[in-house]
This record gives C-alpha cells, sequence and structure tokens, in this order.
C-alpha cells in the first residue's frame, strides 16, 4: 500500500494532490491518505522524506516521489510496466 502526502483540500479537483489522488485510484494502487497542515512549517514529516515541504508525496515501497507531475511519470511508468508484463505471458488455453 502507498501513502500519499497531501494537503486539506476538501476535494480532489481544486489542488495537484486531488490530480494524484485520481491517478493512484485510476491506476489500482490501494493508499493512505495524510492530510499535513496548509503551513508548510508545520510539515515535518513532509521535510524528513524529501527536504521540503512541498505536497504532495508519494511514498510507494522504498520509493518517494515529491512533485505532481513526477508522481503522474512514475504511475505512468508503472503503468506501462505492468501492461508490459501482461502482454509478455503467453496465453493460456483451457487444459484438454
Amino acid at each position: 500500500m502507498a501513502i500519499l502526502y497531501r494537503c486539506k483540500a476538501p476535494t480532489d479537483r481544486v489542488c495537484r494532490c486531488g490530480v494524484v489522488a485520481r491517478r493512484l485510484r485510476r491506476s489500482g494502487i490501494g493508499f493512505q491518505e495524510v492530510r499535513v497542515p496548509f503551513l508548510k512549517r508545520q510539515r515535518p514529516e513532509v521535510d524528513e522524506l524529501t527536504g521540503q515541504r512541498w505536497v504532495p508525496v508519494l511514498v510507494h515501497g522504498e520509493h518517494v516521489v515529491h512533485d505532481s507531475h513526477r508522481i503522474v511519470e512514475y504511475l505512468d511508468h508503472l503503468d506501462s510496466a505492468r501492461s508490459a508484463t501482461a502482454a509478455a505471458r503467453p496465453a493460456r488455453h483451457g487444459a484438454a
């Protein structure tokens, strides 16, 4: 399961954090949301992960990705890798 550090915006339609949340859902990746305070100085957990205090930040396994554009690129890469893996599997036919 992934963790998405994001702002406290009330919907997924008003900020870049929401863009990432919607993209995670579309990819089928389960995630927990951690809503951080609006004031950047009150985000020490984000600073510890990335060395900066901006959100969104995605923690997925051993990967920590910040910046909404980079997160979307990362998710695109995961989707492409999954598609390539699925296409490379031989088709299974029913047993005779």
